[in-house]
């Protein structure tokens, strides 16, 4: 970006709204707060030696997002996307480690194994170096935001099954509610600034299917809150 390009960024930012600044300070922060989400989990599992029947996708795929972010924040010059997914790469990083101590032996429900995760995360990342450092900056903010937005479908796969298994067995027990509203609102905060503050399709299209996401699984909570059974009472 050249200098007179940067100015002019600078000068449209400042005349934006002061609620919007606010939600440009508050997004950053937000998302920090679902990447720390995992931690009880963690605990758990550290505690119980075992990761059970939990799958290992959300902290690979929260690798992969993670670290696509920071590229893409570093093409586009905007601290608000690299600092916060810089934390999501080092917590990711944790929970997949944790997450490989315990698992057990040949698990392949994770879905597939953690070899093949690891392997995935080794070709992707190496990958996206590639396209950051050989392809010209556009073209590489190009490819590589839409790519992010891949990954984020595939990182918003596990809520569509939790909502199927929601609806089929009307109980809404295993949709965890605080880190629901958390990513209701990451979302809200991260569509306004794409929309409003950077103008960013590939910012605010995912935040947008991810609130959608999000809501289902509020209205769904609504509906069947915490039964055990189709017949059961609600807690």
């Amino acid at each position: 970006m050249s200098e007179p390009d940067i100015y002019v960024e600078a000068v449209m930012r400042s005349d934006l709204p002061a609620w919007v600044t606010a939600c440009g300070h508050l997004a950053p922060l937000m998302a920090i707060v679902v990447f720390l989400a995992p931690i009880p989990t963690m605990q758990q599992i550290n505690r119980e030696k075992t990761v059970g029947g939990k799958p290992l996708l959300p902290y690979s795929s929260m690798i992969a997002n993670s670290f696509i972010c920071v590229v893409y924040g570093f093409l586009k010059s905007e601290p608000k996307m690299m600092a916060p997914n810089s934390v999501g790469l080092l917590l990711g990083s944790y929970y997949f480690t944790t997450f490989r101590r315990h698992v057990s032996i040949g698990a392949a429900n994770l879905p597939g194994t953690t070899s093949q995760h690891w392997n995935g995360l080794v070709i992707f990342i190496t990958f996206i170096l590639l396209v950051a450092t050989t392809l010209t900056k556009d073209l590489a903010v190009e490819f590589i935001g839409k790519l992010g937005i891949l990954i984020c479908m595939i990182m918003f796969a596990s809520p569509l099954s939790t909502m199927k298994v929601v609806i089929e067995t009307k109980s809404a027990d295993s949709i965890p509610l605080p880190f629901t509203i958390a990513c209701v609102i990451n979302c809200v905060l991260w569509s306004v600034v794409g929309v409003l503050d950077m103008n960013d399709f590939n910012v605010y299209f995912p935040n947008l299917v991810g609130l959608a996401a999000g809501l289902a699984q509020l209205v769904l909570k609504g509906l069947y809150g915490n039964r055990k059974s189709s017949d059961g009472e609600n807690d």
